[in-house]
């Protein structure tokens, strides 16, 4: 049996600073932030709009963007995250640590995505290749406010995985 999935519909980041990330996420980079919750007996609250614990932006596609304050479990929470998912009494969905993760970008919105890197002064690292397919290929790597590596890509990997899976 296979899963027929359709791409990443959240990512979300780990945040010191709710402003500071959303300053540059929302501010600087343009995603427009879609919903925002507080926190409240130790979950996330729509009602609670004083203290913004989470920010949602949406970023394309199916995809939206979480930017999250560090969650605080208490001792009873934390014994309850060891055990097997299918006997969690709440929800906990904090896991390990981040790595880095790439969003794709069209070609033709590679250059103008450039324009707005270096006019908001946000350093990056652009990489032109040419892949194993022979397609040309462009990624542009930055840092956010959390030092999360983030990559734009040009790849599309639907496409480029149809050739080697046979989709």
């Amino acid at each position: 049996m296979k899963l027929n999935l359709e791409g990443v519909s959240e990512l979300v980041l780990q945040v010191k600073s709710m402003d500071r990330a959303i300053d540059f996420w929302s501010n600087k980079l343009g995603f427009p932030i879609v919903e925002q919750w507080g926190y409240e007996n130790g979950h996330f609250s729509e009602s609670n709009k004083e203290d913004i614990r989470a920010t949602w932006l949406y970023i394309g596609g199916h995809t939206r963007l979480g930017l999250w304050l560090p969650r605080i479990f208490s001792p009873l929470d934390e014994i309850e995250k060891e055990k097997k998912i299918s006997n969690w009494k709440g929800l906990y969905d904090q896991g390990g640590v981040h790595i880095h993760f790439a969003l794709h970008i069209k070609a033709e919105n590679f250059d103008s995505a450039i324009k707005v890197f270096n006019s908001a002064s946000i350093d990056h690292k652009v990489i032109e290749d040419v892949n194993i397919n022979m397609q040309k290929e462009k990624r542009l790597y930055f840092k956010d406010t959390e030092n999360n590596v983030v990559e734009f890509y040009t790849l599309d990997m639907r496409e480029d995985y149809k050739q080697r899976i046979k989709l």
